[in-house]
């Protein structure tokens, strides 16, 4: 389990920064236009709409899924807290809907898919900041039916990196027992080029080999593993330019736990730090 020495991306132009500036306001725009179309259509609740909503800080609405066979009097459920994707510019909560209402009723949890702010208008660490403070909100929202002590945390890709960040917070510890990353970014240094070249050689066309710069710019592998809850689940995406970071990552905070290696394929589990890669898959799978 050795980790790579990190490849310095190179610093951007103030050309380069200004063609990103662009290209994230027009993604950003395109994004925000397709979600309001279909909000108006009702589209998104064929995927499974909310039990409803939550709102604990002007103009971050928190979508709140209870399990369809929970009623009133029921014992208190596990509480998973969802952090959505979007490359820390675009999406909303929305885009997990499918995903929170299925986990929800399928595994008997309550589920609260958290907002955030936005980059660029809200770069780092404003959405940090801002999951903190809506963690804490909803752990004391006695108005919620969860036990406090089965709580865990999880996102998609930005949302996985944040899941992480926030999972760190002094004030958090010992109140979060798991947090499950899905393809996360988590190296901001090493160059795209290099990443691209840790995938299969048959792997294709990676999605996030032109738009991840930009991804990146409008936006934690240096983490040890005493700042992060026990339980911590890794997936990776074997297509993926991130996948080897994530993996990366998991091998360095199972380095710092205790206990054997159990293997399973590319999978293994050390410790309490899990790893899991989804072969033949891209990010977003």
């Amino acid at each position: 389990m050795g980790t790579p020495p990190i490849i310095p991306a190179p610093a951007f132009s103030l050309f380069q920064r200004l063609h990103f500036f662009v290209r994230a306001h027009i993604i950003k725009g395109f994004v925000t236009s397709y979600f309001n179309v279909v909000s108006l259509l009702g589209i998104h609740q064929k995927q499974g709409s909310p039990t409803f909503i939550k709102v604990y800080q002007k103009g971050l609405t928190n979508r709140v899924f209870v399990p369809k066979s929970w009623k009133s009097g029921d014992a208190p459920l596990p509480l998973y807290l969802d952090i959505h994707g979007g490359g820390f510019t675009i999406c909303s909560p929305m885009v997990d809907d499918r995903f929170c209402r299925e986990f929800s009723d399928n595994n008997n949890f309550l589920v609260v898919s958290l907002d955030y702010p936005k980059a660029p208008a809200h770069p780092y660490p404003a959405p940090l900041v801002a999951l903190i403070k809506a963690v804490k909100d909803v752990l004391a929202d006695e108005a919620l039916p969860f036990d406090e002590k089965k709580v865990a945390i999880g996102g998609f890709s930005a949302g996985a990196n944040l899941a992480l960040a926030v999972s760190q917070d002094e004030a958090l510890h010992g109140k979060i027992g798991g947090v499950a990353s899905f393809y996360a970014p988590l190296d901001f240094a090493t160059d795209t080029k290099v990443k691209l070249a840790t995938r299969p050689a048959h792997a294709g066309p990676d999605p996030l080999a032109n738009i991840g710069p930009v991804f990146n710019w409008g936006y934690p592998v240096y983490a040890p593993s005493s700042k992060l809850p026990p339980k911590i689940y890794i997936i990776g995406c074997e297509f993926d330019l991130l996948c080897r970071e994530s993996e990366i990552l998991a091998e360095r905070l199972a380095s710092e736990r205790s206990g054997e290696v159990v293997t399973s394929g590319p999978n293994w589990e050390k410790g309490g730090i899990t790893f899991e890669k989804i072969i033949g898959e891209k990010h977003g799978a």
